[in-house]
């Protein structure tokens, strides 16, 4: 039933395996830590999945994940510093989406390897992000931004986010700048990707991403945003987050660099695993 989201050459275990993982790490991102992990999500299914099956699958799952966030987060937001990038992010939303729409004009598989190179980068900027992001924030605490900032701020992150659901570090060190505290700065956070994220789902329904097969398997999907929910929570006492971002930072390096470079680590794994 789910064929067409298989690459070639890959065995369904493997599949499933990979992009079970990849979903429960988004739940445990979000409840247990604050390092940013569901960036490994996107390169991981990536080397499982076709590119625009990936973008397009995620999509539903993260509003989803958006949507138990604002919950517990419905008093902790600042209007204002949401407006202020939100409102410029909706041109880098339509730069995005006219880039999908382009790329769904030709052949996609002939921009494939340009789009998982685009994917690995931003995992690697991404990793700096995690690794560095005390001292990002540090520096990024010392000025308050003004309306160029939220500009170029907001129409990177709508592209990125877009393209490649990859606007954690911008959205996050703009918000961080405006110096909110702990509880208004992890609301402001979760209530402005709920918004972009829902911004961005009729255009990728308007230029074919979304489709019936990927809701399909959305749905088999779901009961893993939950259970991930509930080990973040748990592995927040238990796991030091210090080595939790690490070791995600370590298994995104080896997934981007396949993508940049595209190596075959998991035919090497494989050789190396069965007879």
């Amino acid at each position: 039933m789910f064929d067409d989201f298989i690459l070639p050459g890959t065995p369904p275990v493997l599949f499933w395996t990979f992009v079970a993982i990849a979903i429960l790490i988004q739940g445990i991102s979000k409840s247990g830590f604050a390092g940013g992990a569901g960036v490994l999500s996107l390169p991981l299914m990536m080397l499982v999945m076709p590119v625009q099956k990936v973008a397009a699958m995620l999509l539903p799952l993260l509003i989803l994940c958006d949507m138990n966030a604002i919950y517990h987060h419905r008093k902790n937001k600042d209007w204002r510093v949401i407006r202020s990038i939100y409102i410029p992010c909706i041109a880098g939303i339509l730069l995005g989406a006219a880039v999908w729409w382009h790329i769904g004009q030709g052949d996609v598989q002939s921009y494939a390897p340009n789009l998982k190179k685009f994917v690995g980068a931003i995992a690697i900027v991404f990793v700096l992000y995690i690794v560095l992001r005390e001292a990002a924030m540090e520096w990024v605490s010392r000025y308050r931004p003004g309306p160029k900032a939220a500009i170029a701020a907001g129409i990177s992150a709508g592209f990125c986010s877009t393209i490649a659901h990859a606007a954690g570090p911008i959205v996050g060190l703009y918000i961080f700048a405006h110096g909110l505290g702990k509880s208004l700065f992890v609301g402001t956070v979760a209530w402005t990707f709920t918004l972009i994220n829902l911004t961005k789902l009729p255009f990728y329904f308007a230029v074919g991403l979304i489709q019936t097969d990927v809701l399909a398997l959305d749905l088999v999907l779901v009961p893993l945003i939950p259970i991930g929910s509930y080990l973040g929570k748990w592995m927040h006492h238990r796991v030091s987050e210090t080595l939790f971002n690490r070791t995600i930072a370590v298994l995104t390096v080896l997934a981007a660099l396949q993508l940049l470079f595209n190596l075959d680590v998991i035919g090497v794994v494989l050789q190396t695993i069965t007879p």
